[in-house]
């Protein structure tokens, strides 16, 4: 009787896992396969022909747990463009240690963001983003959330180089100034080299004049800051 119970408890055990939420440790894991899941099927689909039933079969996920994260395609579609820029970050993090003067802080800075957009299928999923704004109302809001994602990291970068320079007291580059000098940054380091590939240019070229490029923008960039132009 004893056997029999204890064969009963261990069914109903694996059968309560199985049915239940994936362990915490599992859960990050679960995230990633169907965030990278819906970006291959976005990209070769488009978000509106996209399939939840293929984004679980490649994510090896079922419905119910990608639907327990995301109430709507659309939604999905805004965390993969979130991750992208939260992405960022994660690749610019060296930065503000990568050189000895500011200059080469921020040329390093410059040629990582550039490195990270201008590499992969980044462009493509922007592509894609700006190609579906018609259909999809919200999309520029969403577009927006991810700029922003990513001005943050970089203003937290420009800070931390401003300080291991001790140049803090560049009005430009003051704390509260920190958002504003970071949108300078990228509009004026990051956003031509990106225009270029949103218009169709060769990534692959625009690849190689990456160095060239960030290095003479920085140079313009920091005559700016240091000479009050972005007051």
């Amino acid at each position: 009787m004893t056997s029999v119970t204890t064969k009963q408890q261990r069914r109903s055990k694996r059968a309560h896992a199985r049915s239940g939420r994936p362990p915490k440790e599992l859960a990050h894991e679960v995230d990633e396969r169907i965030l990278d899941a819906a970006r291959r099927v976005f990209l070769t689909r488009g978000l509106g022909r996209a399939s939840i039933n293929e984004i679980a079969r490649l994510a090896h996920a079922g419905k119910p747990s990608i639907y327990a994260r995301y109430a709507t395609k659309e939604d999905l579609f805004a965390a993969v463009a979130i991750r992208n820029a939260t992405n960022i970050k994660a690749g610019i993090s060296d930065s503000a240690d990568a050189g000895k003067t500011l200059a080469e802080r921020l040329t390093r800075l410059g040629v990582d963001v550039l490195e990270y957009l201008l590499g992969g299928d980044t462009v493509a999923f922007m592509r894609l983003s700006m190609a579906e704004v018609g259909s999809f109302p919200h999309l520029p809001r969403v577009g927006q959330m991810a700029r922003q994602q990513g001005a943050n990291a970089v203003a937290e970068v420009l800070s931390a180089v401003a300080r291991s320079n001790e140049i803090a007291i560049v009005p430009a580059f003051a704390p509260e100034r920190a958002a504003t000098t970071a949108q300078f940054f990228l509009d004026l380091v990051i956003g031509p080299a990106l225009m270029r590939a949103f218009l169709g240019e060769d990534l692959n070229q625009l690849r190689r004049e990456i160095a060239g490029h960030v290095a003479l923008s920085v140079k313009f960039f920091l005559a700016a800051c240091l000479n009050g132009g972005a007051d």
